[in-house]
């Protein structure tokens, strides 16, 4: 009885721990992801015949997909995208991780029976469902975590960029000129997806603030599209925009001040139980002697 247990715990772990080193190592970027990088339409059509070779690529290419398209993981897009990471990287972590939660309590109760110790199988039972939900959902949590953070980034680089193009627009450059001189100074990941914007929108004969604009879609990151209409009506319309430029940078320069003043105050209210138990154990230490004499005596 013990030896099907014994096989089935192996065989959870050994999945689990496939999948989720399969979507921790790094992959070399191919063909289709720079195609989906600059234009997601195109990686529709283009299919790479050697990904469809061997038990990993029928992985890739037919059990993935199906586990992206049930679990409804296509609405993480545009958090996955500010992450530079898939829908399939992100099924290959919760399905990792969910055999993993399901898996270590039945290698732990195993483990216990093997040395005398046995216990109910409700309780293994329960913490295997318990611990695959929890890390299932636990990818989630992660991915909006460090989607934020890169959202905050990127709305620090946008503050940046419309100082530039202000810059470029004061020093007579034409708009499309302006975005892209701007984006060539900057060398962090932020500025490189600008860069991939523009350049997608050159590739597929669009103005350059139309790349902009789907970028901001992408990212939800408002701030790009309110810089592509405001380079709209100046190439348009050859509108004047420099003042207006300024004041949307010193518009969003005011609010990720506010934020990360905000950030502060609720980082500095977090520690104040810490503090406070501290400051008790604290008093506690000084006076237990005091406290050990008037019992004892």
């Amino acid at each position: 009885m013990i030896a099907w247990q014994v096989l089935l715990a192996g065989a959870l772990v050994g999945v689990g721990v496939t999948l989720v080193a399969a979507g921790l190592v790094p992959a070399h970027p191919d063909l289709r992801a720079a195609l989906d990088r600059l234009d997601p339409r195109t990686a529709a059509d283009f299919a790479v015949t050697a990904d469809e070779r061997g038990l990993l690529g029928a992985v890739r290419t037919r059990v993935l997909p199906r586990v992206v398209e049930t679990l409804g993981l296509r609405r993480f897009a545009a958090d996955l995208r500010m992450v530079d990471q898939t829908v399939e990287h992100l099924a290959v972590r919760k399905v990792g991780y969910a055999l993993l939660g399901l898996a270590f309590p039945t290698v732990m109760a195993l483990l216990l029976a093997a040395v005398g110790i046995r216990a109910p199988v409700v309780f293994p039972a329960a913490l295997a469902a318990v611990g695959a939900g929890v890390l299932f959902f636990a990818p989630d949590v992660d991915l909006r975590r460090r989607a934020t953070r890169a959202r905050s980034d990127m709305r620090q680089a946008t503050c940046v960029y419309l100082e530039l193009v202000a810059l470029e627009r004061a020093a007579d450059s034409g708009a499309t000129e302006a975005l892209e001189r701007a984006a060539t100074v900057g060398q962090s990941r932020e500025f490189e997806r600008i860069r991939e914007a523009l350049l997608t929108a050159e590739v597929t004969g669009k103005p350059a603030w139309a790349g902009l604009s789907e970028l901001a879609d992408a990212t939800r990151i408002p701030e790009l599209g309110d810089l592509a209409d405001i380079m709209r009506l100046s190439g348009q319309d050859g509108a004047a925009v420099y003042g207006t430029l300024r004041a949307r940078a010193a518009s969003l320069r005011t609010q990720l001040l506010t934020a990360t003043a905000a950030e502060a105050n609720a980082a500095s209210e977090h520690m104040t139980v810490p503090v406070a138990l501290l400051g008790v154990a604290f008093m506690a230490l000084i006076g237990y002697p005091a406290f050990a004499r008037i019992f004892a005596g």
